[in-house]
């Protein structure tokens, strides 16, 4: 087998907990503070008109400021897979064509097109050269150096298939499991009976026990639900800063499904309130839900944002959207209110794209094809102190498109000047 696991994970926060192991390479040495780099800055961009790469630009189509200061751009390339289709240059440059892709799974249900997903990947994306990192709710595998150019692809990726499925459906054990327990617990405290699926998976019932332990479980079983998929903002910025070194293209691609709590009817909650208005205990364990209920961000979104665009790597978030299923007498809450709005931002800040749609496969197809064009830019900054301060980069494209409107241009936000 050519897919090698590394180091096993626990289940709590497993897939972001595993980010930062997922390369060994460490970052190179820093500047002296205070020196000048005179190092050449890349700066990989894609221009688009109406979602297809214009790829006719030249150097002078282009503008770039760093810290709000013009650049004089040294040198062009445009890249297409792991060939440069055309070039100009005014200081020669030889960039690094080497391509790392890395996949992320948080899911917790196994999604049969996630297997067409995986034998795209390998019949249409990854060429002999390329590394591949897959990361499930499990651990972090490595595709081994020469086993592109060595095994069937076909074989590699029904390899691959069978680990991502039974990983997904391994880690996403616990997860469920609490799900049923809201689920009980919810339905208990609405007053519903229990249903034939309820007995069949537990030999015991939530309605055994009092009111405080029901709400005990169910605060308990919340908390546990977000130790598990918590996003840990030091593992994000961690993990950008062991691939930095990496050269070339490095493309992420972040598979999310999307999440639904069972949760107490508002009904149930005033009924409660109302009925137990003398009862402190059980007042505010009524109040420590609403409490529970409201989730915060867990994570800087600028400070992650930064560290990505200083690893020049593009990240791709794909939304796997599904329907909520239906809770008699409650509800389904959505849970990916402070996921979502993050991880698309950081995807369009690093030049990638976020897809949301019901079909995984089909949202990869298309943010590969994204990723499979670009354009290498470089530039030679006149003052840029080894300082740590981070270089915010625009860049400006000042050709229109046939109608006389502006390109789309997705370029990564700066970086650390080390």
């Amino acid at each position: 087998m050519k897919i090698i696991g590394r180091t096993a994970l626990k289940s709590k926060g497993v897939l972001l907990l595993g980010l930062a192991l997922v390369a060994a390479s460490a970052l190179p040495a820093g500047q002296e503070a205070g020196k000048v780099i005179a190092s050449p800055v890349e700066v990989r961009v894609r221009v688009s008109d109406g979602g297809r790469f214009v790829d006719s630009l030249g150097i002078k189509d282009f503008e770039i400021l760093e810290n709000g200061l013009p650049q004089s751009v040294d040198a062009l390339y445009v890249v297409h897979g792991q060939k440069i289709d055309r070039r100009e240059e005014s200081h020669p440059v030889e960039p690094s064509l080497a391509r790392s892709y890395y996949l992320l799974f948080q899911a917790v249900d196994w999604d049969p097109r996630l297997a067409e997903t995986i034998e795209y990947l390998f019949s249409s994306v990854l060429l002999p050269g390329d590394s591949m990192t897959l990361v499930t709710p499990m651990k972090p595998y490595n595709l081994q150096k020469d086993a592109l150019a060595t095994k069937s692809k076909a074989a590699l990726s029904k390899n691959m298939q069978e680990i991502l499925r039974k990983d997904i459906q391994r880690g996403g054990g616990e997860y469920r499991d609490i799900i049923k327990t809201l689920r009980r617990v919810s339905n208990t405290l609405d007053g519903n009976q229990r249903t034939i699926e309820d007995d069949m998976e537990s030999d015991t019932s939530s309605s055994d026990f009092g009111l405080e332990q029901q709400l005990d479980l169910y605060r308990n079983a919340i908390k546990r639900m977000e130790s598990i998929r918590l996003v840990d903002e030091s593992k994000l910025v961690a993990f950008a800063n062991s691939i930095k070194s990496r050269p070339g293209q490095k493309t992420v691609y972040f598979f999310y499904e999307r999440e639904f709590r069972p949760e107490m009817s508002p009904l149930t909650m005033q009924l409660l309130l109302s009925e137990y208005q003398n009862n402190p205990t059980i007042q505010g364990n009524l109040m420590d839900l609403f409490q529970v209920y409201k989730r915060e961000a867990t994570f800087n979104a600028d400070r992650v944002k930064k560290a990505f665009a200083d690893a020049d790597l593009s990240l791709n978030f794909i939304f796997m959207d599904k329907k909520s299923q239906h809770i008699f007498g409650g509800s389904m809450h959505e849970q990916s209110e402070d996921i979502f709005p993050g991880f698309r931002d950081l995807a369009q800040s690093t030049g990638g794209v976020c897809e949301v749609s019901q079909n995984p496969a089909a949202s990869f197809k298309h943010a590969a094809a994204v990723s499979e064009s670009y354009y290498l830019l470089y530039y030679t900054p006149a003052d840029r102190p080894a300082d740590g301060s981070f270089r915010p980069i625009e860049v400006k494209v000042k050709a229109k498109d046939p109608a006389g409107k502006d390109y789309a241009v997705n370029s990564r936000l700066g970086y650390y000047a080390r």
